[in-house]
């Protein structure tokens, strides 16, 4: 017969045995399924991307998309070459006011030196040239009206080409060229 020590469990002591092996399998089998899982995960991911790419590559293709992209880019060729022309068209503006002699001030300039018995009849500009053709009382209006001229900014020469009398009047014709005047830009 066997006694039974209801104490036993409390005298002796039991001892933990840590098994090497068990522990390795276990972080073997975790590992595996880590690295599986990771790529199917992968996977998934990998051919979802695919089906995007495939959708918008559909959508991207579609003819009625191509003709409207090849349409709009024409449009954007086109207004590259309107913006260009406009630059130009600005840029020839600003030399032609730059190299524009008759203006304003150069007008009342020219009616400053007048005197009251001289008027003019005909007023021409070509280039650098300018003709101006009037009738005066006297020929001394003339010649203080061509001095006055050349003291203006700009005027290279003032010369008397003509003056005719007639019937107490004098006609006459002055030709003015100004300087720093470069027609060609």
């Amino acid at each position: 017969m066997v006694d039974l020590n209801f104490f036993e469990p409390y005298i002796e002591k039991r001892e933990f045995k840590f098994n090497k092996m068990i522990l390795l399998y276990t972080l073997l089998v975790l590992s595996v399924a880590g690295v599986t899982a990771i790529g199917i995960y992968n996977q998934i991911q990998i051919n979802i991307l695919k089906r995007q790419v495939e959708d918008r590559r559909a959508i991207a293709e579609e003819p009625a998309r191509v003709n409207k992209y090849n349409e709009i880019k024409g449009l954007e060729n086109e207004t590259m070459v309107f913006r260009e022309e406009v630059d130009n068209i600005i840029a020839m503006d600003k030399n032609i006011a730059k190299s524009d002699i008759i203006s304003e001030n150069l007008l009342s300039e020219i009616k400053s030196k007048m005197p009251e018995d001289l008027f003019l009849t005909n007023f021409n500009a070509s280039g650098r040239d300018v003709h101006i053709s009037g009738v005066a009382k006297s020929s001394n209006s003339i010649a203080e009206f061509s001095k006055g001229l050349g003291f203006i900014d700009d005027v290279e020469s003032v010369f008397i080409s003509s003056i005719d009398n007639v019937e107490d009047n004098y006609n006459f014709v002055l030709n003015t060229t100004f300087k720093d005047v470069n027609i060609d830009e």
